[in-house]
């Protein structure tokens, strides 16, 4: 199942640093209709579809896409987000191990305390980005500090100071030479059987334990629930 990040309506950009095939077979293996382009070493995604094919509670389409872990051959994936009336940025880094870090941003207050995300440092967001240098440094800095401009503002101006493309995707969700990518029936098939499983499996454990957590006495064992 997909770890939960930040949860809302939206639109977004994710870049991932793998060819179109490949990102292409990982999407595929998803949940979402989404819309892919290439552009040089960077493969651009967005959302085609605003739901996600699975079912509610987990068809929020940005949602899914953004937190979804990527497979390694499209790692690392930097995903800009105009979420809420909120920036979000996010970073799956390339290493063998899978981790997700977050930066949220707000106008009129800048970044804001997400405790319950492991937080995305500048350091991280530019080595995911190949961008490196002090100066380089200092400006992302200086820009997640402001608290004026829009989301779609910051995530714009970020893009320009990493050196990253896919600005007309994020902005319209479509450019030249995109394709649709589909997901497979099977994938979200798979999925919504599997939530259900969990679903139906602890609804029977609650019932077999009276709502008691696991370790706890049943009622007939303890007397307490005989007339």
């Amino acid at each position: 199942m997909a770890a939960k990040g930040p949860t809302g309506t939206g639109h977004g950009l994710l870049l991932a640093h793998g060819s179109p095939a490949a990102t292409s077979r990982w999407l595929r293996k998803g949940l979402v209709s989404a819309r892919v382009a290439r552009f040089g070493e960077w493969t651009g995604v967005t959302l085609a579809e605003e739901r996600a094919r699975s079912a509610a509670p987990y068809d929020i389409g940005l949602e899914v896409l953004v937190s979804r872990p990527a497979a390694r051959r499209v790692r690392p994936v930097i995903a800009l987000l105009d979420i809420d009336g909120r920036a979000v940025v996010s970073v799956q880094a390339g290493q063998i191990r899978r981790s997700q870090r977050w930066l949220v941003w707000e106008p009129g207050r800048g970044v804001v305390d997400t405790p319950s995300l492991p937080r995305l440092e500048v350091g991280a967001l530019l080595s995911a980005a190949r961008a490196s240098g002090p100066v380089r440094a200092e400006e992302v800095r200086a820009v997640l500090s402001s608290t004026r401009g829009s989301p779609v503002d910051l995530l714009v101006t970020l893009l320009g100071l990493l050196g990253l493309p896919g600005r007309e995707l994020l902005l319209a969700g479509d450019c030249d030479d995109a394709t649709d990518v589909q997901p497979s029936f099977r994938s979200v098939a798979t999925f919504d059987r599997l939530v259900a499983d969990e679903v139906d499996h602890r609804e029977e454990w609650s019932s077999a334990w009276s709502g008691r957590p696991p370790g706890s006495a049943h009622p007939e064992q303890t007397g307490r629930g005989r007339s």
